[in-house]
């Protein structure tokens, strides 16, 4: 993923493990961001408290490779492996982050 590279240290490093550390949503200034991170947490993803920031970058980042014109194949491929996550976690963060900032690309999914 284009601009996963730069994540893939710091998502890698919150997001895997044995268990993820569970986090009350953190009330940012912008409602998608909250809505993002609500998805996030409904499905069953968490992250340390005050990485919300970290998690909100990868979302942006799915909807700049949308824009680019990833398909859902590569987008998913590329966030398993930026973070490690596992196909349905990666999926996750894909759905949340472009029901939340880029909704217009719901058809490539």
């Amino acid at each position: 993923m284009k601009n996963m590279a730069r994540l893939t240290g710091p998502v890698a490093t919150v997001l895997v493990g044995v268990a993820l550390i569970t986090a009350a949503p953190h009330a940012s200034a912008d409602p998608a961001d909250d809505q993002y991170l609500h998805i996030l947490q409904q499905h069953g993803l968490g992250w340390p408290a005050g990485q919300e920031q970290m998690m909100i970058d990868v979302g942006h980042a799915v909807c700049t490779d949308w824009a680019g014109g990833d398909t859902m194949k590569q987008l998913a491929t590329d966030v398993q492996k930026a973070t490690g996550l596992s196909s349905n976690g990666s999926g996750t963060i894909i759905g949340a982050a472009t029901a939340a900032y880029c909704p217009e690309f719901r058809s490539k999914m």
